[in-house]
């Protein structure tokens, strides 16, 4: 038996690794707290020197193509943290909701990046009490030779002992051997992982670059009034950024199915804002709810005052992955604004709490190709806000200023040409993600059927925590479809429509996990009634607009000072 032992702990968003974590080396992990980089935590437990690595978190339902670059690099990194290797990998699962078919295959998927011996070195570490009857948990289990163990939170000293045992039962049947990192795979990803970091940081002096030579010639003027469009996929957080924007709840928690503005004053200048339908991720214009594009010309068209805008600020979460695929849908929008609409574009990525200890050019040099050609075709124009943070208004100051930057360049000639030679090789790359061949009428109906499903599971999910709604909301989502539609012949298709349901209700779940008061009060019935109802709007194919100005279109939790 070694004296020392070296772990690696792996699980989605709230999985309980952090109070895993906490019980076995004492307090040193902040519980739910959003990070990319793996930590390696020392201590000593009986004797024994123990290395935990705390690895950032996948989201329970979402695919590996869903989970960005930069978590799923840093996530195989963590190995690295533990020469000459980790002796067990620790993967923790919450039973605090029924594991599922789609729990089981993330999990695998996530866990494939590390190859298939990996699962010779697992413990499956359940942080609930519950029986193992999922036959996809039970799956599982098998692939890591039947080993597992339920934590004891209550009595930890007798938990930490038993799973120690268990670890030297590990590092016993795979004859003492610890997980090799010395793999071409490992070692590939690792070293994409470090020249991204120079990467991002050339990048992060050229953008510096600009702005100070900008300032140098005294060509940036703070202008009195700002117009702004906001563009983006639905819960890509487009109407948080208005109220981010305005440092308040501008709009009403509503279904509305049209382009919203507002007029306020920011920083002592007049903001006008447009928010406009969202459009899906995964699908082109043609099978979008309400028809975005349209209603975004009308709405355009309708008002003199925007048809001038200074911004199109196009929304893109930080939290998910940006490839071909969302390249062609984007561009499928931007062409009806016109050839020079990518002068006036600003990327805004938001979600950006969940991206605390990176910065945001490694994102982008870590995502990939389809992301750095919508950054260059911006003008290396990006910024993140955090719509979780409302008072911090040096984001909106800093965004605000980022525009201006923009209009003081759009009236200038500038006689470098490697900006249009950048251009040119990015658009050169004609290389798309082939559209599948879509009946429109026949994706929104299937769209509708995932989406009731998904309601149905979110009521589901509830009841298992004790909130049981049964009988108390008529929907529109218990409305069924007549047939069963048939994807046998579409398998590509229903991988797109599960990964735009998968991530609906993910992202629903955790902003009403996140805003649960954990007191019990008189009126929570009533809150999560009305939950259930903007849920159920969601869950209608109507409500793809971005102008349902919910905290359920764009649900980043806000703070509630």
């Amino acid at each position: 038996m070694e004296q020392e032992i070296r772990a690696v702990v792996l699980g989605w968003q709230k999985s309980d690794k952090a109070s895993v974590i906490n019980s076995i080396l004492g307090d040193k992990v902040e519980l739910d707290k959003y990070f990319v980089k793996s930590v390696r935590k020392d201590g000593e437990v009986n004797g024994r020197k123990i290395s935990l690595i705390n690895t950032p978190c996948w989201w329970e339902n979402y695919d590996l193509q869903d989970s960005p670059e930069a978590v799923k690099q840093e996530l195989v990194c963590s190995v690295f943290l533990c020469e000459p290797g980790p002796h067990v990998f620790l993967l923790v699962i919450n039973l605090s909701l029924p594991f599922t078919e789609e729990n089981r295959l993330t999990i695998e998927k996530h866990l494939s990046l590390f190859g298939e011996k990996i699962w010779r070195h697992t413990i499956v570490l359940l942080t609930q009490r519950d029986s193992v009857k999922s036959s996809d948990l039970q799956r599982i289990i098998q692939r890591c030779g039947e080993r597992y163990h339920v934590f004891d939170f209550e009595n930890k000293s007798v938990g930490v002992k038993d799973l120690l045992d268990k670890i030297d039962d590990v590092v016993a049947a795979n004859n003492a051997k610890h997980f090799e990192t010395h793999d071409d795979m490992l070692l590939d990803i690792q070293r994409k992982r470090d020249e991204n970091e120079r990467r991002a940081k050339a990048r992060q002096e050229k953008v510096q670059e600009k702005g100070d030579l900008l300032k140098e010639i005294n060509a940036v003027a703070p202008l009195s009034e700002l117009r702004i469009v906001l563009l983006g996929w639905i819960m890509s957080g487009k109407s948080s950024t208005v109220n981010t924007i305005f440092n308040h709840e501008i709009f009403p928690i509503r279904r509305t199915q049209k382009c919203t503005s507002y007029t306020g004053v920011v920083n002592g200048r007049s903001v006008t804002v447009l928010d406009t339908p969202g459009w899906w991720k995964y699908f082109s214009c043609k099978v979008n709810p309400e028809n975005a594009r349209a209603s975004i010309l009308k709405s355009v068209g309708q008002s003199r005052h925007m048809q001038f805008p200074h911004a199109m600020i196009l929304v893109v979460p930080i939290d998910t992955s940006f490839k071909n695929e969302q390249k062609r849908i984007i561009t499928e929008y931007m062409v009806a604004f016109g050839d020079h609409v990518w002068r006036h574009t600003i990327v805004l990525f938001t979600w950006g709490d969940r991206f605390p200890d990176i910065s945001i050019e490694q994102h982008i040099e870590s995502e990939g190709d389809a992301l750095q050609w919508l950054i260059q075709k911006c003008r290396n124009r990006y910024h993140v806000f955090d719509n979780t943070n409302k008072n911090n208004q040096n984001q909106v100051t800093d965004l605000l200023q980022e525009i201006d930057e923009m209009v003081a360049e759009n009236s200038l000639f500038s006689l470098n040409p490697q900006c249009a030679a950048e251009e040119y090789i990015h658009d050169a790359d004609t290389q798309q993600d082939e559209d599948i061949s879509l009946d429109d009428d026949r994706v929104l109906k299937l769209l509708q059927q995932e989406f009731n499903n998904r309601f149905k599971e979110i009521k589901s999910r509830l009841k298992h925590l004790g909130m049981d709604f049964t009988g108390c909301t008529e929907t529109r989502s218990c409305r069924s479809i007549s047939e069963p539609l048939d994807f046998s012949a579409d398998e590509k298709l229903k991988e797109k429509i599960r990964t735009e349901g998968s991530r609906w209700e993910v992202t629903l779940m955790d902003t009403f996990l996140n805003n649960q008061n954990p007191e019990p009060s008189l009126d929570l019935r009533e809150k999560v009634l009305e939950w259930l109802q903007r849920c159920d709007e969601h869950s209608s194919i109507g409500f793809g607009t971005s102008s349902n100005i919910s905290n359920l279109e764009d649900p980043e939790p806000r703070d509630k000072t």
